[in-house]
């Protein structure tokens, strides 16, 4: 009896989402295929291996005990593909880069541009959940992503280093009271519900909804969603705020949404996330981030200097 690989990756989604439709965008297939390749999953080993409800989705004792072993099987296969890219001429180099929500922001541009310049390099953009940094790298899924800290990960097996600063800014409804304001402070907003990021890391929310806060109060939590999308879109119902780096405004402009500098709160940091063992194209591409960050960060302490008057 064989099982292909693409549906224990397909397996594999799933038991994370644990959700039909998330799992299939994941995937970018439809939810009636994913469901197809489930059933035949499930007859292949002979026994059911989600529980579904309409409101629901649960792994089995059975699926429980496939999801190891098909992730070794999936791991191992992503191991010997990203081997054999390794082996290829360079002309036929490949980057894959991960990016959650805005990345580095107005950076990410200016490093996409410097990095084109590396001759015979296919460049390769995908979107990385909040908390799925090291997982997309420990699986060679990404090779390199710009996410916001504070990241949860294991020092042993990933590298972080610092590539960018921005403030943070409140989102909220268009019609919301405090819309206008060209900034407001973090004490004017105690009142609100918050909405935030789907996941257990309780320190890195704690740290994006400033929790707790100067005046040892801690914000009201509302609904979570998993990814940005997900969060202006609970925010545009009106479900609640969400704190978020300022680049985001501009990633992700809205009518129906306003963003307010959040002026007495620590700036977000952007770090440029690695596998501790870099390859030849990744430790290029490190060196390329850093420079233009260095560049970036001259023109903006020119910027900032007053005019010379004579």
């Amino acid at each position: 009896m064989d099982v292909s690989v693409p549906t224990l990756r397909y397996f594999c989604v799933l038991a994370e989402e644990l959700h039909f439709a998330r799992a299939a965008a994941r995937l970018t297939i439809t939810s009636p295929s994913l469901s197809q390749q489930i059933a035949g999953l499930e007859r292949t080993v002979g026994g059911q291996l989600f529980e579904r409800t309409s409101r629901s989705v649960a792994l089995t004792e059975l699926g429980r005990a496939l999801l190891p072993r098909a992730r070794q099987v999936v791991d191992a296969h992503d191991d010997l593909t990203a081997w054999l890219a390794e082996r290829r001429a360079p002309e036929e180099s490949t980057l894959r880069l991960g990016v959650v929500a805005a990345g580095a922001g107005p950076l990410t541009a200016a490093i996409m541009t410097a990095v084109s310049q590396i001759p015979n390099l296919r460049l390769e953009m995908r979107r990385v959940g909040f908390f799925e940094v090291e997982r997309e790298l420990t699986a060679r899924r990404v090779d390199a992503v710009l996410a916001p800290a504070p990241l949860p990960h294991d020092q042993a097996i990933l590298s972080t280093a610092p590539l960018w600063t921005e403030p943070r800014v409140l989102v909220m409804r268009a019609t919301h009271p405090l819309a206008t304001r060209e900034s407001i402070s973090i004490d004017e907003v105690r009142d609100e519900t918050f909405v935030a990021v789907s996941g257990e890391h309780a320190d890195a929310i704690a740290w994006w909804t400033v929790d707790p806060r100067p005046d040892g109060s801690h914000p009201r939590l509302g609904p979570r969603a998993d990814d940005i999308e997900g969060l202006l879109e609970l925010v545009s119902a009106g479900m609640g705020v969400n704190i978020a780096a300022a680049s985001a405004a501009a990633h992700y402009p809205r009518a129906d949404l306003a963003f307010v500098p959040i002026r007495d709160i620590e700036p977000a940091t952007i770090l440029l996330c690695t596998r501790r063992r870099r390859e030849g194209v990744v430790a290029a591409f490190e060196e390329i981030a850093q420079a233009e960050a260095r560049r970036a960060k001259g023109e903006a302490g020119l910027l900032a200097q007053p005019a010379h008057r004579p």
